[in-house]
């Protein structure tokens, strides 16, 4: 481990190949595993049929990219998992880069990379399943890159940088908008800083970042019910008080929310820092002000959001953008108290090294031990083996699913066939099929699931005879046989 360390220490370029192995691992394992996709990876699935301004609740940009892979080396497994590894390697590496801008030391900017692991929402969660939120943490470590450049350097590519990231940000997930708003008050906040504020070169961020933001934002105008319905309702509790009795509860939860996003993080390298908490917590210089500002007033904007949009729950996922800086803001809080950081790494590195094991095998293990725990994730459903039947019986030319997250795991084993939700069905029927539709529901343990009431709109009329309703079974994949799943379908002009 020392040895590794001292490789690590040597420069930032050691270290992104430390997480390239990492990360590349980790691409392997989930390709490895089956392909019954998790939630984000059936909307990705789904979606890549389509290019689109805009697609719900969620800005664009990961769409996109996704289409994109997808359109060079077709649907697959490999092709859902590489842009979202792919986006978190570039989120540590943007960050290092940040950090280097502020100290050149070779092992602070390896530390403060390597430091983005004790954050959950950047080492456990993505494994789990996290698409527009990995899109979104990326924008913001090549935004901070852009903005410490900008501010060291002052040359035209640095604001380039930041209006490209802050167009990448906004249309990755919305809450992004607050950060470069939090950081624009901050810096005029700050005498040190707000010279820069009339720098004109702040105008090419501005034109790049609204070049990047404009053909979603014209989407945007006419949908806007559509785009924030999905959000508000998550972030609004039914039954919760009204007035102040309900912004306290929706502060609290941003409260706990800030604890579970940072907790692990300021434990981690507290610990590692050894007797200069306490005076880190009086210490800083011009840095650590502004990031320390940039995150206040990030937190403020969302406590606006808590008063004006009647929000009652605040989880950890929404802070990505705001508290993403806060283990940057830790390590030089404590150089500043007197702590040799950079000391610190060879006591960090199994720290690190720990964490990393137990993310990377926390997926494959609930998947692999699921008939023991009797747990069964997404990734147990056997969607290949359903599929197969099916196929057994006719080849589909279209596929309408009674769920978006069936819907793409039927575009993932059907990659030729025309999929739709069976609540859009008009709009998939606009012209008809070229051969066998299928109709399929229902999909989980239950034994007889009733036909959604669409299928009697989509058969009223039509002069071909519909099969009888099937229902097929298979085990769950690692059950040992001892649970079933369930799928119920209808084959039309097969």
């Amino acid at each position: 481990m020392h040895r590794l360390a001292r490789f690590v220490s040597t420069g930032l370029r050691p270290a992104i190949i430390v997480l390239v192995a990492y990360f590349v691992l980790s691409a392997a394992v989930r390709i490895a595993l089956p392909n019954g996709l998790t939630l984000d990876e059936a909307e990705q699935s789904f979606f890549s049929q389509f290019w689109l301004l805009g697609y719900g609740p969620q800005p664009p940009f990961y769409n996109w990219v996704q289409n994109a892979v997808d359109g060079l080396a077709g649907i697959s497994l490999a092709a859902l998992t590489l842009p979202k590894f792919t986006m978190l390697l570039l989120c540590y590496v943007f960050y290092g880069m940040a950090a280097r801008q502020i100290d050149a030391r070779p092992g602070f900017a390896s530390l403060a990379m390597l430091s983005l692991l004790t954050l959950p929402q950047l080492s456990y969660m993505p494994q789990q399943d996290l698409t527009h939120t990995v899109a979104v943490l990326m924008a913001t470590s090549l935004f901070l890159y852009g903005l410490f450049r900008a501010l060291t350097r002052s040359d035209w590519q640095s604001f380039l940088i930041v209006g490209l990231a802050a167009g990448i940000g906004c249309i990755s997930k919305y809450n992004f908008v607050l950060l470069p708003v939090a950081t624009l008050l901050a810096i005029a906040s700050d005498r040190h800083w707000r010279t820069r504020l009339i720098d004109p070169r702040l105008l090419l961020s501005v034109a790049v970042a609204a070049a990047v933001v404009m053909p979603h934002a014209l989407w945007l105008i006419s949908h806007v019910d559509l785009a924030s319905s999905g959000t508000l309702s998550k972030m609004a509790a039914s039954g919760a008080p009204n007035g102040f009795g309900r912004i306290m509860k929706a502060v609290l939860s941003l409260l706990l929310a800030c604890i579970a996003f940072g907790g692990l993080s300021v434990a981690v390298l507290g610990l590692a820092s050894r007797g200069h908490f306490k005076a880190a917590l009086a210490g800083g210089d011009e840095w650590t002000r502004l990031l320390g500002r940039i995150m206040l007033f990030s937190l403020a904007g969302v406590v606006v959001v808590i008063i004006s949009t009647g929000t009652t729950k605040i989880t950890e996922r929404w802070l990505d953008p705001y508290l993403l800086v806060l283990p940057l803001w830790l390590l030089l809080k404590f150089e500043r108290a007197g702590a040799d950081t950079r000391a610190a790494l060879p006591r960090l590195l199994p720290v690190f090294a720990v964490i990393m094991v137990v993310t990377l095998l926390s997926v494959p293990g609930k998947t692999l031990l699921a008939g023991a725990t009797g747990s069964y994730s997404r990734i147990n459903q056997p969607m290949a083996d359903m599929a197969a039947v099916l196929r057994g019986q006719a080849e589909p030319s279209l596929i309408l699913a009674d769920s978006q997250h069936l819907a793409g795991n039927m575009r993932l084993q059907f990659p030729r066939a025309e999929v739709h939700r069976l609540e859009d069905w008009q709009d998939a029927l606009a012209s008809p099929p070229a051969g066998p539709m299928l109709m399929i529901w229902g999909a989980g343990d239950d034994a007889d699931v009733a036909p959604p009431a669409e299928i009697d709109a989509i058969l009223q009329g039509r002069a071909a005879t519909p099969s009888t309703a099937g229902r097929i079974e298979q085990p769950y994949l690692f059950s040992g046989g001892k649970r079933q799943f369930s799928l119920s379908y209808l084959w039309l002009g097969q």
